[in-house]
């Protein structure tokens, strides 16, 4: 009767109220067949047995509700087969009385009415956890059951009779009702749901777009800091070295030897320092998107260093959220510069690619490679940054190296369902 499910999941609360119903239901079977074999002195009555049906029915639901690996291994199918079996059983249990002789169209409908409380919490669950088809279905289905068992005991319709299969029409407009409102109110529920966790969204939207303001003011402040510091002494520095080389004699060759290394280190030194003033002030995220800034990010090593690139880039990196786009640049950027610096690599790839919710960059070398678990290379090569950057947006990071067989590093992470939000 039931075989899809709203979403992927169970309502919040939902099975705990159905346990707690098939708790009290196998309670009250129980004491209704010792009641009745105290005061008959039988145990094999027909009331008897219909309590011994429907114990067992919610002892066995009981179980079920509670077994974890069975919901884990029947997934979406886990809950509609609960419903159908507390929903199936008390029905069908209520027929056993068709096998007394005096059973007749009155004891019937009178028997039928003492299932509604049994009957309405099935259909709660189900108007809580289904759409109101759902609902409809199971009120067809159980006054078509009902028809099936009084056509037969009525016998001719007639105006006597009348009134009597009129009965099950009323009951099934009272569960119509309750199912109806049940879905409304679940419905308001979501709605209000979604409407607190856009607002939510929103919220969070707003504190991450003063969080990179307060960012770029702070990165822009130590740009200067670092342009009108280190920058203008290493260039004063470098004047200094020249000069002191210009005035030296030609029979000093191993002072010049030494001025020309460190000429060397404060030149390549000015050169980092230039370029993390450049990283400082950029803004090609903002201008260009992820895309594109990693791919200027690619060419510009590739230009440095002299490696051949291969470049793949595709996918939606439109929608990405600010911190999710400042996390895969940054690693990028510090791998990039990694392979610049260190790696002494002929060929280099850069994969940047968003496929089915997830976004996955691979970045390989063939250089020199290098010691993972090293603790030296890690604080050198800036892998605690990445593995900290990735950990605060929910990535994965995993590098992989061997001596003199390359680096390689990837990243990957599961987008949220709704990029557009921009959480």
């Amino acid at each position: 009767m039931i075989n899809n499910m709203r979403g992927n999941g169970i309502e919040p609360g939902l099975l705990r109220i159905f346990r707690y119903f098939t708790g009290i239901a196998m309670i009250y079977y129980a004491a209704l067949v010792g009641y009745t074999a105290i005061q008959t002195g039988e145990a094999d009555s027909i009331p008897q047995i219909q309590s011994y049906v429907n114990f067992g029915i919610n002892l066995i639901l009981l179980g079920y509700l509670f077994w974890g690996w069975l919901a884990r291994k029947l997934k979406k199918y886990y809950l509609p087969l609960a419903l159908i079996s507390a929903t199936v059983v008390p029905i069908f249990s209520n027929l056993i009385y068709l096998a007394e002789p005096q059973e007749d169209a009155y004891l019937t409908i009178m028997r039928s009415w003492l299932l509604f409380p049994i009957m309405i919490v099935p259909l709660v669950l189900i108007a809580w956890q289904y759409r109101f088809r759902y609902v409809l279905a199971f009120v067809l289905f159980a006054t078509l059951v009902e028809y099936s068992v009084l056509l037969p005991t009525v016998g001719p319709i007639h105006f006597n009779t009348a009134p009597i299969l009129g009965v099950p029409m009323i009951r099934a407009f009272a569960f119509g009702v309750v199912g109806h409102i049940v879905t409304r109110l679940i419905d308001t529920q979501r709605a209000q749901r979604k409407k607190l966790i856009r607002a939510n969204v929103h919220l969070g939207q707003h504190a991450n777009t003063l969080e990179q303001l307060a960012t770029s003011r702070e990165r822009n402040r130590l740009a200067r800091e670092l342009h009108d510091t280190l920058a203008h002494t290493l260039s004063g520095l470098a004047v200094n070295l020249e000069a002191i080389k210009f005035i030296l004699g030609n029979n000093q060759d191993e002072v010049r030897e030494m001025l020309d290394h460190a000429l060397d280190n404060t030149r390549e030194g000015l050169g980092d320092t230039r370029r993390a003033l450049k990283d400082l002030r950029s803004k090609q995220l903002e201008e260009l998107g992820l895309g594109m800034a990693v791919r200027n990010l690619a060419h510009d090593a590739a230009l440095r260093a002299g490696f051949e690139l291969r470049l793949n880039v595709y996918g939606n990196l439109d929608d990405l959220t600010i911190n999710v786009e400042q996390c895969y640049f940054r690693i990028a950027q510090e791998a990039l510069q990694n392979i610049v610096k260190h790696a002494q690599a002929k060929y280099t790839s850069l994969k940047l690619v968003e496929d089915r919710g997830t976004l996955t960059m691979v970045i390989a070398d063939d250089g020199i490679g290098f010691n993972v678990l090293g603790v030296g290379n890690e604080d050198e090569l800036g892998l605690k940054g990445m593995r900290e950057r990735a950990a605060a947006v929910g990535a994965d990071l995993d590098v992989s190296s061997q001596l003199e067989e390359g680096t390689t590093i990837q990243l990957s992470m599961e987008l949220p369902y709704d990029q557009s939000l921009n959480l």
